[in-house]
């Protein structure tokens, strides 16, 4: 077989930087001692670690406040503590149509009046026009909205909503606003001051380029989340609460200290070679691939918007996409077909009940990587 080709960013980047590998063995080997509860060099070295990434996280996003930077599992455990910190007993909440199952299946259980019996609501984020979205994310505000939920780009056809613009009205309308930036952290520029966010929710795993089991909540000064899990922080061990101390508060129990020494090297790499630069590179491939999808025989391609993050959505008229992508697989090509955990955003795009197949790439990849998938998808 041929030389594997990498699509399934959008799922989890690989390769990893070499220096992500290096700084996690030496994590295990010199930072073993748990952060924040002991004095003794090996657990003092594993804080001085983890804070080194709550930094590196600030330079990234341009946030001054280290100590609201929380470390998660992944995104979906980061929206979920960021939902149920924040959404109060019978909330209305937005969200658009292309958000992942990571917001809509936490919203969902809180429908139940056993839980907070909230309600919520969907609006149209397909346009092609900022405008337009605003517009819909406008209709969709009741007079008890308190929060929306929006992502940032979408993972399944890569359509970047204009954040901005929503948070300008959710803070004219007293709602807060929670990001989900799985598909947007180390991929594009993204400034978290600027955004007017008040929760950013990132993957360690994907464009920040560190291993998974990382995540990153990062939270404004303007909400105060309530604890999502209680345990043991190394802070106040005789009080029955999580006390009101962030990072401590929202981080129960013992950190991954070799994943975020990781994740700090996948965010410096990531700082290294610049946002700016690594979305100028996938956007080129993204419009090179595009451009030779549409050249094939009979496929069809999804939200095909000018300036995306660098996912694509396509099918092939006759075969069904699980069975496009297994044949790519047995052809050294990693794609990702289905639904992609995001079915509404599907049915917003018309891919059909058995979703597409989806490239999605890292700016290691190259164009002769793009022409080798594209004569085995005509050849299919």
């Amino acid at each position: 077989m041929e030389k594997l080709i990498y699509f399934d960013h959008a799922a989890t980047s690989w390769p990893k930087p070499p220096q992500v590998m290096t700084a996690m063995a030496s994590a295990i080997s010199e930072k073993g001692g748990n952060p924040g509860r002991s004095g003794h060099i090996l657990s003092v070295r594993a804080s001085q670690a983890i804070f080194e990434c709550r930094e590196a996280v600030c330079r990234l996003f341009s946030f001054s406040m280290p100590e609201r930077v929380i470390f998660t599992q992944n995104t979906t455990y980061a929206l979920n503590m960021a939902i149920k910190g924040l959404v109060k007993r019978g909330d209305h909440v937005v969200i658009s149509n292309l958000e992942h199952n990571s917001v809509i299946r936490p919203l969902h259980k809180l429908t139940d009046p056993r839980e907070k019996n909230i309600t919520y609501s969907m609006f149209n984020a397909t346009d092609a026009e900022d405008d337009e979205t605003v517009f819909c994310f406008r209709r969709a505000i009741r007079e008890n909205t308190r929060l929306a939920v929006v992502t940032a780009a979408s993972n399944v056809c890569g359509k970047m909503l204009p954040i901005e613009k929503i948070a300008a009205v959710c803070r004219a309308k007293g709602i807060k606003l929670i990001v989900d930036g799985a598909q947007a952290g180390g991929v594009f520029p993204l400034d978290f001051e600027r955004s007017g966010a008040d929760v950013l929710c990132l993957a360690g795993h994907k464009g920040l380029y560190g291993p998974q089991g990382t995540g990153i909540m990062i939270c404004s000064e303007r909400v105060e989340p309530e604890s999502f899990a209680e345990g043991g922080n190394g802070l106040n061990s005789e009080e029955r609460d999580m006390g009101n101390v962030l990072p401590e508060r929202l981080e129960a129990g013992t950190l991954n200290t070799p994943g975020i020494c990781g994740l700090c090297e996948g965010i410096k790499y990531v700082i290294k070679e610049t946002p700016e630069a690594i979305f100028g590179r996938t956007l080129h491939l993204s419009r090179y691939a595009s451009e030779g999808l549409m050249s094939c025989k009979n496929t069809v391609l999804y939200g095909n918007y000018d300036i995306k993050a660098p996912v694509i959505l396509f099918n092939k008229k006759g075969i069904e996409p699980n069975v496009l992508a297994s044949y790519l697989a047995d052809n050294g090509i990693c794609t990702r077909s289905g639904l992609h955990c995001a079915p509404t955003a599907h049915e917003a795009v018309g891919s059909g009940l058995n979703g597409a197949v989806r490239i999605s790439f890292g700016h290691m990849n190259t164009k002769g990587e793009i022409d080798r998938f594209l004569r085995l998808v005509d050849k299919a």
